[in-house]
């Protein structure tokens, strides 16, 4: 049984009181010690399955985008979101106290952005890459092919042509211990 395995079954047995998402902890042999930006293309999009509510005066559902007020006292969310005209209507019906980074501009713009297969990244000053790959919504298909694509991009697309090699490779969920892969 090899560590992704040891880590599914750890997935499947662990309590999950909310959905956490799915992270690879990648370090790097870079001699050059500089910062590195990338962009990685994932098979399934590391948000996917997430459930979202946008605050809005209508009322309606697609897939796991829920539109609307009375759904915050129906159902449960991963994530809460308001553009700037709707921050009344948040203090009117719901009481509730929203951060900055969840009031956007623009829904269309935001979900496009948010249920992107394409992530960009950024490789650290000390060879230290942290990337989402999924959530513990994910069955472990979805998970095994976001890996292994993500993994086989970073070596294709980057890191062979800068010298840049993968020296160690973590996966973990956002409160759970690290399970080292390579």
């Amino acid at each position: 049984m090899n560590n992704i395995e040891k880590f599914l079954i750890f997935l499947k047995n662990k309590k999950k009181n909310f959905t956490e998402s799915i992270d690879l902890n990648v370090i790097f042999i870079n001699k050059s010690k500089k910062k590195i930006l990338g962009e990685n293309v994932f098979y399934y999009c590391p948000n996917d399955l997430i459930k979202i509510l946008l605050i809005s005066n209508l009322e309606k559902k697609i897939n796991n985008i829920y539109y609307g007020i009375n759904y915050f006292f129906k159902e449960k969310f991963d994530k809460i979101f308001s553009i700037k005209k709707n921050i009344s209507l948040i203090k009117k019906f719901l009481h509730l106290k929203i951060s900055k980074k969840n009031i956007i501009d623009n829904y269309d713009d935001f979900l496009k952005n948010f249920f992107s297969k394409k992530k960009k990244f950024i490789i650290n000053k000390n060879n230290f890459l942290n990337i989402k790959i999924g959530n513990t919504n994910f069955t472990n298909e979805m998970i095994i092919k976001n890996y292994f694509f993500c993994i086989n991009n970073l070596k294709k697309n980057f890191f062979s042509n800068n010298n840049i090699y993968m020296e160690k490779i973590y996966i973990s969920t956002t409160m759970s211990k690290s399970f080292l892969l390579k």
